[in-house]
């Protein structure tokens, strides 16, 4: 079991962390929906919440703490998204033709989740109405904008198409776009959605938006640092979705081994410029 533990975690992490050579273009996504944008001035596609410290001090200072700790960042669910940050996820959204997808950054709308929920035709309607219907509930009586890193936190909701942001790193936001691009490209969304329930099927999902992610970065030459970041960002949460599936509430172990290669990354592409 061992072995095979090891195995699981070093291929994924091969498999997942490697990044696009700068020669190789970056595929834009190429979107398959049905849903319609109702984007305007008064709903816009990227909003960001007004700074409540009574909110945000506690999310940041206490509840998040466990997720700084986790990936070993001050910045995890900080609920202050530098306008840097929130230009990475819009200049990635708009490359790939992601027009319907919304983005909140540390926002709190039960309400337009729920007219999300319920037009959105590229779901079905019996997944919207359950699963989706379920993951409401949960974000309306458990905020993020005040518990994200304790109950929830950045993720990208398939039944609404919405993303909602409060880390303020690069690396993870693009991951969240990620998995908005993996699934605006299937056929069958309903499906793809309701399969990252089953054991193991989350690997695949984080996997993919990662790696849209890393290769994205890597074609910004001139942004090195954001790369080697990256590695040190998302090698260890992607540990966690390996600890978490193999080893229940004990699964936080695996981010220790997560961190020592993503380090081991970052070092080998910061030798790799130097020797450039």
């Amino acid at each position: 079991m061992r072995i095979l533990v090891g195995v699981l975690f070093l291929s994924s992490l091969s498999a997942c962390y490697t990044y696009a050579a700068p020669q190789l273009p970056y595929n834009n996504g190429l979107p398959v929906t049905r849903q319609v944008a109702d984007f305007n001035a008064e709903n816009p596609q990227f909003e960001s919440g007004e700074p409540y410290w009574i909110l945000d001090a506690p999310g940041h200072y206490f509840f998040s703490l466990l997720s700084k700790l986790i990936l070993w960042n001050w910045k995890m669910n900080n609920h202050d998204i530098s306008e840097e940050t929130k230009l990475y996820l819009q200049d990635y959204i708009r490359a790939n033709r992601l027009q319907n997808v919304k983005v909140r950054f540390n926002m709190y709308d039960p309400a337009d989740e729920w007219h999300r929920l319920t037009n959105n035709p590229d779901v079905h309607w019996l997944a919207r109405y359950t699963v989706g219907v379920l993951n409401w509930v949960i974000y309306t009586i458990l905020p993020e904008r005040l518990f994200a890193g304790l109950f929830g936190g950045d993720h990208y909701n398939p039944y609404t198409n919405s993303i909602n942001i409060y880390t303020d790193l690069p690396a993870v936001v693009l991951h969240e776009g990620g998995h908005a691009k993996d699934i605006s490209m299937r056929l069958d969304k309903t499906g793809y959605a309701l399969v990252y329930a089953l054991p193991l099927a989350p690997l695949y999902h984080e996997a993919r938006a990662s790696e849209d992610a890393f290769h994205y970065i890597a074609e910004r030459k001139k942004e090195q640092q954001l790369q080697r970041e990256a590695y040190e960002q998302l090698a260890p949460a992607y540990a966690t979705y390996i600890g978490g599936q193999l080893f229940d509430s004990y699964g936080f172990i695996m981010v220790i081994p997560g961190h020592a290669y993503g380090r081991y990354k970052s070092w080998r592409l910061s030798e790799s410029d130097k020797a450039d």
